[in-house]
Formats: C-alpha cells, structure tokens, sequence
C-alpha cells in the first residue's frame, strides 16, 4: 500500500475558489475509489487549532484519525516565511506522497515525494492581469515548485502545453487530469427560480450571462462594449448580468460600466454571489458570454455548457479544448463578440442546437474519470 497526504487548509477556506472547488473535486474523488492500495490522509496548519473543521471530506477523515492538525504558527504567518525561503519544516507524518493543491510546497521533515497542482501561469505569460501580491509570491513560490516537485498536476493539455513552452517544464514531470462540473450544484431542484434573482440582485427580465470575478484577465470591457452595441430590440429584451465579485485593477471597468448604466444601459453587477445561487444565474440565463483573455481551464464556461445555456465563448486554445463545437466562437473583439451574440439571439435553431450540444459535452468530463488516473500516477511513480 502506498499513502498520499494532502494539504487540506485549502477545503477550509471561508470563501470558496476555484483552486478550492478542484481541490475538493478531486478529494471527492480519491476518496470514492479509495481501496488497499492507495491510504489518503491530511494535514493542516491551524493555529492553536482555532479554526473549527467545516468541510465533509475533513470531518470523516478527523473520525478515523486521519488529519494531522499542525499548530506550530498562523498560516498566513508561515506563507511569508515560505516566501522568503525561511519556512521550518513542518513534521508531516511520513507518507509516500504529498499533495499541495495551490501552486507552491511546504518543506517538510519527513521524506516523501512531492505533487503540486499548477491551474495557470498567468502570473508569467500575463503578469498585467494578476494583483501585484499574488503575482510578486507566485513568481518565488511557484517557480520554486517547478524545480522541487516530483509531479506536476495540471488542469489541461493547454496548462501542460504553457507549462512546458514557456516555463520550461520536464514533460515527464506532469500529470495531465480534466476538471468535470460539480453536477450536484446544478441540480435543476437547486434552481431557487427567477423570484430570487429579482429580490435579491434586481434581476428583472431575460438576461446575457458572464460569471466570474470581475478583473482584467476577463476582458469585460469588450463584453460590455459589446453588448451596447447590440441593436436596441435585442438590449431591451435582454439585461447584460455581470455576476461575481470586483476584483482588482477594476477602475475602467467600473468607469465603463458607470458610464453605460448612466445612457441608459441596463447592466447589472451584482457583486458577490452566493455559492448556492450559481445554479439559479445559470439556470435562468438566456446565454452565456465568456470573453476571457487568458485562462488555465475554463471552468465556468462548462458549468454553462451542462446547464445547456446556448454559449458565445472567443476563441482561445483551453476554452477550445473545453468547448468543442457545443458553443459558438468569436474572436476576442467587440465587433465579433456583437456580432455572434447577435447571430444567436436572432437564431432559435442555434438555441436549440446548442442546449442539446452542451450537456453532451459536459458529460465527456467525471471526478470519477479524473480521480482514477490521479490514483494511478500516484500508484506507479
């Protein structure tokens, strides 16, 4: 039997990301197929263990002695310190493997080979659409991983591809997985209906969906561009909806979307949603508008794709290779973002077509799928 440890403070976060819905996602996973052959363990580094446990995965493994809880110093406290290169070794139990979901490795006591999941190097190839801290610790941390790791995980052919390309990445190094649609969060019984989304984001009539955290790596100033220039049978019928949270270096978005809403455009930002209330934005979207510079999967671009919304997405490698042909593609410029948002709300056959063909694609991607590859390469390396 071989045992795999992982850093779990990620599961704990208060507020969810995308790094934690992966991390969570192949947790579910492993943990589904676990057998004799592979033993799957935590640890954790909660101070004076002040932070009680929430996540399900964590709560069963606490029930079998199967978390090691490290109170040895603030978390934040000891990223600086693996920042700076001076972090003590933390006195993991001894394991096989280590797993760290968020870019970098803590040094350990004990001997055991290392795995980290990279999601994107946007902090390299674009460091314009990163937040100065992020990208100044992920150009140390990060970077330092590639070196230190006994494998890479990453989160598409085209993570693996930028990897290699431009980070200088050994192939042999990296592990390839996909990141399925959670399907329990989009349960058509989750869909609280469009009552809820009026009362709570003053939603009020059909409405142009983007979901996400709004920063410049998003490119919304075309998707709003865009969208106003739509002709005005379209833009009367339908409200542009900006669903998540502002984020940084947001200035001229906001600008824009002041200026906008002041003409008489009807946009909506609806600043953070609740993780409970993706299901109703994508459920009760007209379309989907994804126009993102840059991305290391493209996770929202799928949820769309399994709620069958009928999806404009620009047409960039990894959102390519998570689309397929079950959306329609644009380049990354106002005029053709206009242009086939308009193509598709004028065609009720290429609704249809595409609310048959997301699903479909969609259901090429499982945790199950995921998870027993993972299982593998952590079983033969």
């Amino acid at each position: 039997m071989k045992s795999l440890v992982i850093e779990s403070s990620v599961l704990e976060q208060d507020n969810p990301t995308g790094v934690n819905y992966f991390t969570e996602g192949i947790v579910s996973g492993l943990e589904a197929n676990k057998d004799k052959d592979l033993e799957i363990r935590y640890f954790w580094l909660n101070f004076l263990q002040r932070k009680p446990i929430k996540n399900a995965y964590i709560k069963q493994a606490a029930k079998y002695g199967l978390i090691q809880m490290l109170s040895l110093m603030p978390q934040r406290v000891y990223a600086k310190l693996v920042y700076a290169n001076i972090a003590p070794p933390l006195p993991v139990k001894k394991s096989d493997w280590q797993l760290f979901p968020n870019f970098y490795i803590w040094p350990t006591l004990c001997k055991a080979k290392k795995a980290v999941i990279i999601h994107d190097i946007c902090f390299l190839k674009y460091p314009q659409y990163v937040e100065d801290k992020n990208r100044a610790f992920l150009n140390r941390v990060a970077i330092r991983a590639f070196t230190k790791a006994d494998m890479i995980i990453s989160n598409s052919q085209f993570t693996t591809n930028e990897l290699t390309s431009h980070a200088g990445v050994s192939p042999n190094k990296i592990v390839t997985i996909d990141i399925p649609v959670d399907k329990k969060t989009f349960l058509p019984k989750l869909n609280k209906g469009f009552t809820h989304l009026t009362k709570r984001y003053g939603i009020t009539k059909p409405y142009i969906l983007s979901l996400g955290t709004l920063e410049p790596r998003k490119n919304l100033t075309t998707l709003v561009k865009a969208y106003c220039e739509l002709p005005q049978n379209i833009r009367n019928k339908y409200s542009l909806v900006l669903a998540g949270k502002w984020g940084w270096k947001t200035e001229s978005l906001m600008e824009l979307v002041d200026q906008k809403k002041s003409q008489g455009y009807d946009i909506i930002t609806t600043g953070h949603i609740d993780r409970d209330d993706k299901c109703t934005f994508f459920r009760n979207a007209s379309f989907f508008c994804l126009t993102t510079h840059y991305e290391g999967f493209g996770m929202p671009l799928l949820e769309a794709l399994h709620c069958g919304i009928p999806t404009v997405a620009v047409d960039i490698p990894v959102l390519r290779e998570v689309g397929g042909d079950a959306c329609l593609w644009a380049k990354k410029t106002v005029t053709s973002v206009r242009d086939n948002l308009e193509k598709l709300v004028n065609s009720p056959d290429l609704q249809n077509k595409y609310r048959k063909l997301g699903p479909k694609r969609s259901e090429g991607f499982s945790w199950e799928k995921t998870a027993s590859k993972l299982k593998q390469e952590f079983l033969s390396r």
